[in-house]
């Protein structure tokens, strides 16, 4: 999980539904603005540069008929807190995130590496649910940029709380976002192994042309921690982050990404 900085603005489209139907559900204003929710839509991707914004896994969209994005509107605050609270939390702009289908959803392109038929390997807000848990795990959106709040193992791809890095006061949250989100299932893991395997080939392979280690990480968070020609992060930019280390933290700071 990453910092996602959000657009304060929220999109027009959505702005003017709530000034007439400021009571309606989410699933009402899905249904009747289609170009509200494709301006939101493609809002959030922006905000988010591509990612997933529980597990980081790419945001991929599609054109076929038979076929369904890997994306949909997650709601931070549980929508049935609207029932309870003054605030309706279905149609409340800092209330939303772009999420992937956390491995439940079988037409999404790529489905042989990410859907899961199996309860236990599902992530992201599919354990999450309607439940209240907003206030023991973190939100994307209030969490800092300049401390890395993980790590990972290179044998497993398992994630895990930075113990060096995580402020103390976010630590008992982050584990909390580990096991409700599920981030640990076994094919979040298979995925982040990979990743790190791809960046260890890398690097052996700048290393064997002569590059030292330390140039070799550098030149690699040079060209991945930055946004791509389409405005995109790789996936699993925080594994990426850990694994780089030093060389990332300068790269981001150099870019004002910490701020």
């Amino acid at each position: 999980m990453k910092r996602v900085q959000k657009s304060p603005d929220e999109p027009v489209l959505l702005a003017r539904y709530k000034q007439r139907y400021p009571h309606d559900t989410w699933d009402k204003f899905h249904h009747r603005s289609r170009d509200g929710y494709r301006q939101l839509k493609w809002q959030i991707l922006h905000d988010q540069h591509g990612l997933c914004a529980y597990c980081e896994i790419d945001i991929r969209l599609t054109d076929e008929e038979n076929m369904v994005d890997d994306f949909r509107v997650e709601h931070f605050h549980p929508k049935n807190g609207t029932e309870y609270e003054e605030k309706n939390y279905h149609l409340e702009w800092e209330n939303m995130l772009g999420a992937c289908h956390g491995g439940s959803q079988p037409r999404v392109e790529g489905a042989g590496y990410r859907f899961s038929r199996i309860k236990e390997d599902r992530s992201c807000d599919v354990p999450k649910g309607g439940k209240s848990i907003q206030a023991e795990i973190l939100n994307p959106l209030q969490i800092p940029a300049k401390e890395r709040l993980f790590s990972f193992d290179s044998f497993s791809g398992a994630m895990s709380v930075d113990r060096e890095s995580c402020p103390d006061a976010l630590r008992i949250k982050a584990e909390n976002t580990i096991r409700e989100l599920n981030l640990n299932a076994p094919r979040l893991k298979r995925l982040r192994k990979a990743v790190i395997e791809v960046l260890q080939e890398q690097v052996a392979e700048m290393t064997g042309l002569g590059m030292s280690v330390g140039d070799s990480l550098e030149q690699l968070a040079k060209e991945l921690l930055v946004p791509n020609s389409e405005d995109k992060y790789p996936a699993f930019f925080t594994t990426i982050r850990w694994f780089l280390g030093e060389a990332a933290e300068t790269v981001l700071r150099e870019r004002n990404y910490l701020i």
